[in-house]
C-alpha cells in the first residue's frame, strides 16, 4: 500500500512534468522571441511559508501554493506547487520513507520513469543528497533530486522529477534549506 501511494504520487508528478516539458516546447517553438523575455526575467522573490502541520517551513516562491496531504497519505506529507511541484514526506506508519541511503535509491530506482542513472551522491550533515536523470515515459529526459534531512531528530525526504537542470537546482534549494517552524 505504501510502496503503490509513493510510486503514484511519483508517477503524477513524472507525468505532470514531462507534459509541461512538452508544453514549453511546443510553445518556444511557435514563438522564440515571446520565450526570450521570460527566461531573461529575475528569478522569482522567495519566502518562508510553513509546510503545513509537518512542524516545518522552507523558502519558497512567494506565489507558491503549499498543500499539506498529510490526511489522504497517512503519513506527513506536503505538496509544494511551484516551478518544479516538490514532495515532502515524513516517517509514519503508512509512509515508507527507507532507513538508509542504499535503500532509499532501490526505491527511487521502482519509479515508472526509467533511472539513466545517478549523477551525484553526496551524504551532508544531517541526511543524504542524490541527484539522477530519468527517461520520461513520454521519452524526454528528467531530471531527478532527493534529498533527505533529519530535522528535530525526524527523517525527512523531499524530492521532484524536474523538466530542466534549472527546475533541479530550484527544488534542491528548496529541500535544503527545509527546518523547524519559527
Amino acid at each position: 500500500m505504501r510502496t503503490m501511494l509513493v510510486s503514484s504520487l511519483w508517477f503524477v508528478l513524472a507525468v505532470t512534468s514531462a507534459c509541461n516539458k512538452k508544453e514549453e516546447a511546443a510553445g518556444s517553438a511557435s514563438s522564440n522571441k515571446a520565450a526570450e523575455p521570460a527566461a531573461a526575467a529575475a528569478p522569482a522573490k522567495l519566502a518562508w511559508k510553513k509546510l503545513g502541520a509537518l512542524g516545518l517551513e522552507a523558502e519558497v516562491p512567494e506565489s507558491a501554493d503549499v498543500d499539506d496531504t498529510t490526511s489522504g497519505a497517512g503519513f506527513p506529507s506536503v505538496t509544494i506547487y511551484a516551478s518544479p511541484t516538490t514532495f515532502v514526506s515524513g516517517s509514519g506508519e503508512l509512509s515508507d520513507l527507507k532507513p538508509t541511503l542504499e535503500e532509499t535509491k532501490a526505491q527511487l530506482e521502482k519509479d515508472p520513469n526509467k533511472l539513466t542513472g545517478w549523477t551525484k551522491e553526496e551524504k551532508t550533515e544531517d541526511g543524504w543528497l542524490l541527484e539522477g536523470t530519468r527517461q520520461s515515459m513520454m521519452g524526454d529526459t528528467l531530471y531527478a533530486i532527493s534529498v533527505r534531512r533529519t530535522i528535530d531528530g525526524k527523517p525527512y525526504d523531499c524530492g521532484t522529477n524536474a523538466s530542466t537542470e534549472a527546475e533541479r537546482e530550484r527544488a534542491k534549494a528548496l529541500c535544503l534549506s527545509l527546518r523547524a517552524a519559527k
